[in-house]
């Protein structure tokens, strides 16, 4: 390689690093999804919406044929139409505001179809967040040892017969990513980035995608764990969104995690 050559390589490698992780704001896009302000508060309402309407929904529903709107968790098929309600309401009230904003679904990473890249793209992301996962669990273990590492409230704590397993399948591995994808990484860090560069963007984005996922563990503390976990999920599939330039390997990667969980959490129902 020429001396030329060689400084060009580096010069280029360089301009994509200051490119990167510039905290400067991009050049205002024509299109845009609004303040980030606007943005946040449009997606924690339509997370709250989202589920409260479902809770309502299968509430009035297990009044009707129960006589009483209790034990949710025990009965799967009220699982499962909670988690498709809410998670359904999530993207079409997304796909809504950027519908009466009169741009194209490419604004949130939906306007084209899923290539074999994606596939490729998708399987890399995986192995990348597990080995991401790997060094921030032993950096927590060595700084935070006290740190809650139980495990999550997934729901669907009394599965019999194939059907509630197929219907817990569905809750938990498939909807999940679509719904999410769409408002977090479509909407969320669409509308982020339009405002700032791709770092900020990025942290900002997976620090409220992680704040979501904390939960309060068995010992009535917070689990940091599944916050964290979620936070070191969401940098590669904002990086996905970014590299791809659509949502499909990142939700591909979100539902082969929710996999993994769903197969260790099950463990021993399903086989």
């Amino acid at each position: 390689m020429s001396e030329d050559s060689s400084k060009n390589t580096q010069l280029a490698v360089s301009n994509r690093v200051k490119k990167l992780f510039s905290w400067r704001r991009p050049t205002p896009a024509k299109r845009s999804l609004g303040s980030p302000w606007l943005i946040i508060t449009n997606v924690l309402a339509i997370f709250i919406i989202s589920q409260l309407i479902a809770a309502i929904i299968v509430g009035i529903g297990l009044t009707v044929v129960h006589g009483h709107a209790s034990g949710l968790d025990q009965l799967p098929v009220a699982q499962f139409f909670y988690v498709l309600i809410a998670e359904g309401l999530a993207a079409f009230l997304t796909i809504w505001i950027v519908k009466t904003k009169k741009l194209p679904l490419s604004v949130i990473g939906l306007g084209r179809r899923p290539v074999l890249g994606d596939l490729w793209k998708a399987l890399a992301g995986f192995f990348t967040f597990y080995v991401l996962l790997t060094i921030v669990g032993f950096m927590i273990d060595g700084l935070a040892p006290s740190v809650d590492k139980g495990n999550q409230n997934v729901g669907f704590n009394s599965l019999n017969g194939s059907v509630d397993i197929v219907l817990a399948f569905v809750a938990l591995v498939i909807l999940p990513p679509i719904g999410e994808e769409i408002l977090v990484r479509g909407y969320l860090y669409s509308g982020l980035r339009q405002k700032f560069k791709f770092v900020p963007a990025m942290v900002l984005t997976s620090l409220i995608f992680g704040a979501a996922h904390l939960e309060t563990g068995a010992t009535a503390s917070l689990l940091w764990s599944a916050g964290i976990d979620t936070f070191v999920l969401s940098l590669v599939l904002v990086y996905l969104r970014e590299n791809t330039g659509a949502l499909y390997a990142g939700m591909l990667v979100h539902a082969l995690n929710n996999l993994v969980a769903f197969s260790v959490h099950f463990h021993g129902i399903i086989f």
